[in-house]
Parts: structure tokens; sequence; C-alpha cells
């Protein structure tokens, strides 16, 4: 990384090899699909040069750039919600999600659900295992907003899942 926050074609690139990789990963698995996860992969380095600038070293690439991509697959999950519901007041049946899992598929439609805030800290829980202390850091919250977040994903979560049990 060079000093004074900014970043050449050289570092954007090394980033890019480095952890393109993990992007993805993180992306298929919050998102269950690959090819919204590509989309992500690119829309996240290109935040990266946009906003090299922002990055001053105070945190790892890995964490910035992991943010990031986590916050535009939320995002994704929440544009794709508010799109399947103009198309139902529409009368149009909303796209289904092609997933090889249902857990994939069970995981997306709950997060699609939740707020943001509570989406953001179930991710990061469940999906990538980090502690309360952990994600109290990367989000700059306390371990009991953590705490109270997910107590809340939970219950709206349960509750998102009772109609799906019913169904089957």
């Amino acid at each position: 990384m060079s000093n004074g926050g900014g970043m050449d074609a050289a570092t954007i690139d090394e980033l890019y090899r480095r952890y393109g990789p993990v992007v993805l990963r993180r992306a298929r698995a919050i998102l269950g699909d690959e090819e919204m996860a590509r989309d992500v992969l690119q829309e996240v380095f290109v935040r990266v040069v946009e906003q090299k600038g922002s990055f001053r070293g105070e945190a790892s690439p890995m964490t910035w750039i992991y943010r990031i991509t986590t916050n535009l697959s939320l995002n994704r999950l929440r544009d794709d919600r508010r799109r399947d519901e103009l198309l139902r007041e529409h009368g149009s049946p909303p796209d289904t999600i092609e997933s090889t899992t249902e857990a994939k598929l069970t995981l997306a439609a709950i997060l699609r659900q939740v707020p943001e805030e509570l989406r953001e800290i179930a991710v990061y829980y469940h999906v990538d295992r980090m502690s309360h202390a952990e994600i109290a850091a990367v989000l700059g919250v306390s371990r009991r907003t953590v705490g109270y977040r997910l107590e809340e994903f939970h219950r709206r979560a349960q509750a998102a899942l009772e109609p799906l049990e019913v169904a089957r």
C-alpha cells in the first residue's frame, strides 16, 4: 500500500488478485447466486478504484474490501426485494432465485425481509462466524448493540420461517 491514502494501478491490481476470490465467495454466500455474485465482484473493485482515497490504512485492505462487499451484496438483496414488491403490486409474479441448496434460498428470503442493520450483523455472525466483539469492531457499535440486533434478527427470522415450514 502506498502512504497518503491513495492507491496506484499496481496496488489495485494486486488487491484484485489477492482478494477477488474472497469477494466472490462472500457475495455468493450472501446472495446465493453465481451471476449476481460476479456482478458484485466487479462492482466492489469499481468502488475500490472510485474510493481509493478514502482508504486510510487504519484497517487492513481486507477489512475495507470485505465491508464494501457485504454492503453491496445486502443492497442487492434489498433492491431485489423492492423489485419483487413492485412486481407483485402490478400483478406479475416475482422472479425466482435459482440456487443449489435450499438453505441458501431460505437465508436469502429471510435476509430480504429484515432491515439492513439486522441483515449486516446476521451475515457477519451466521455466514462469517464472527464473534460479537469482532462485529462490533467492524461496525463501530457496542457489543450490546450487536447482541440486541442479533436477538431481533432471530425473532424476525423465526417469524419469516413459520410460513415456509407450514408450506412444506
